[in-house]
């Protein structure tokens, strides 16, 4: 059997063409279209392929990926949903500070810290507070100028100042706990806060509300595009809050009518712990 070439076997040309052989150009000719074809087909595999640096035509696959992905996209719908519940505190942070002056920096320090030790043993025996509840936020001594347009500046002494935050369970008995700090010695009152030390049970509940308000959200805007929601593909979920209830007080009046006032009296409340959610779901 004759042996044919690559020319042969794919288009029907010969091995050779003679200057003589006129039929074999005119076959060249016609079919020279065939080649260039063949040339379109290679570089189109070689540039969704090969050229992808792979040895077959797994090179397409992002091609294919990237349209299901965005046909996916037309059958979707995104939402976001907060949730909140309301809970009583289970916790106060109070911040008191002792604010002592003196004509040094020196004197003032050591006034500051009698009148702390004060303020600790209210903290520690009379309401026997623990320890690591208590927790220093400042500690400061800087001096103290008076201005004067015939003296400018002037040094009048040093204030020196301790600040701490002190968490406490008891609400109902706070307001007996800042008057006894106030009667100790701590002249300053830098509010209270109300928190709760079950954040983690009350933002699972907040979760809840949050995607059963995104359901909800969903459900209407599919149904006013004619379609329904299928399933759930894919959630976020937003950071969680509680944002604190603040109570000022003013430590001076505090200490003023101590003796002859009542307790003061603390309204404890509810606090909000909030939470969000993004998520898509699939319609059709």
């Amino acid at each position: 059997m004759k042996s044919m070439s690559l020319l042969e076997t794919f288009f029907g040309y010969p091995a050779s063409i003679g200057s003589n052989d006129q039929g074999g150009k005119r076959r060249m000719k016609q079919k020279s279209w065939q080649t260039a074809v063949l040339v379109m087909a290679v570089a189109a595999v070689g540039w969704f392929g090969f050229g992808r640096g792979e040895g077959d035509l797994a090179g397409a696959e992002p091609l294919d990926t990237a349209a299901m992905a965005a046909v996916s996209a037309l059958n979707t719908i995104t939402v976001g949903a907060n949730g909140s519940v309301m809970v009583d505190p289970d916790i106060a942070y109070l911040n008191v500070a002792v604010e002592t002056r003196g004509s040094t920096a020196a004197a003032a320090q050591q006034s500051n810290a009698d009148k702390f030790a004060a303020v600790e043993k209210t903290l520690y025996e009379k309401f026997a507070i623990d320890k690591k509840d208590v927790q220093t936020t400042g500690f400061f001594v800087q001096p103290e100028y008076n201005y004067t347009e015939k003296e400018g500046r002037k040094l009048v002494g040093y204030t020196a100042v301790h600040s701490v935050q002190v968490k406490y369970r008891k609400l109902g008995e706070i307001g007996k706990l800042l008057d006894a700090l106030s009667a100790a010695g701590a002249n300053r009152m830098d509010g209270v806060q109300f928190g709760t030390e079950k954040s983690d049970e009350y933002e699972r509940q907040a979760l809840q509300k949050a995607m059963a308000n995104a359901e909800a959200k969903a459900n209407v805007l599919a149904a006013s595009a004619k379609r329904e929601v299928k399933k759930v593909v894919n959630i976020v979920q937003g950071a969680a809050s509680t944002p604190p209830i603040l109570l000022q007080s003013n430590a001076k009046m505090m200490a003023d009518s101590a003796a002859s006032m009542p307790a003061s009296s603390v309204q404890v409340g509810q606090i909000e712990v909030t939470t969000s959610v993004t998520v898509q779901y699939e319609m059709r």
